[in-house]
C-alpha cells in the first residue's frame, strides 16, 4: 500500500508539459506567419493616406506605399501588376533585375499610382537571406502575393 501511495504521488507531483498553444516554437522555421516577411499597404487618396485594410477597394489615381515587414534584414525583389497591364519590377528601381537588401520597418521608395481600367492590382514581393536575381533560381526564397481589388 504505501509504494502504492508513494508511486501515486510521484504521478501527481510531476510537473506538468505546458500545451504547444501556450508556448509556440520561437525560432526561423517555427515562427509565426504574423511576423514572418511580407508588406505593409498603404494607399493616398484625396490626400490622406491610409493603411489598407482587407478589402477595401482601390481607386484610379491612389498612390501606393510599401513598407517591409520582417524580423531582419532581407534581400527583396517587389513586382506590380495592375489588371490586365504587364507586371513590371518596381524595387529596386534601378532595373539591374536583381533582390536589394531592406530592413525591417524600412519604407520602399517606388509609390506607383493605380491605372484606370478594372481588374485587380497583384503584388508580388519576394524575400530571401541572400542576394538573387529575377530570372534565376527561387529555391530559397519566400514569395508573398498581395491581390487587391480595383473600384
Amino acid at each position: 500500500m504505501l509504494a502504492f501511495i508513494t508511486g501515486l504521488a510521484f504521478l501527481v507531483a510531476r510537473p506538468s508539459r505546458e500545451q504547444a498553444a501556450a508556448t509556440p516554437y520561437v525560432g526561423e522555421r517555427g515562427a509565426s506567419r504574423a511576423t514572418a516577411s511580407g508588406l505593409g499597404v498603404a494607399f493616398t487618396r484625396a490626400g490622406q493616406t491610409k493603411p489598407l485594410a482587407p478589402g477595401t477597394p482601390l481607386a484610379a489615381g491612389d498612390r501606393l506605399r510599401f513598407t517591409v515587414r520582417a524580423e531582419r534584414s532581407r534581400h527583396l525583389l517587389v513586382r506590380l501588376r495592375d489588371g490586365a497591364g504587364a507586371a513590371t519590377t518596381i524595387f529596386p528601381t534601378d532595373d539591374a533585375g536583381a533582390s536589394a537588401p531592406v530592413q525591417p520597418g524600412e519604407t520602399l521608395p517606388a509609390t506607383p499610382i493605380v491605372g484606370a481600367g478594372a481588374g485587380k492590382v497583384v503584388v508580388t514581393a519576394i524575400f530571401a537571406d541572400h542576394p538573387f536575381a529575377l530570372d534565376g533560381d527561387h529555391a530559397d526564397t519566400e514569395e508573398v502575393d498581395l491581390v487587391m481589388e480595383k473600384e
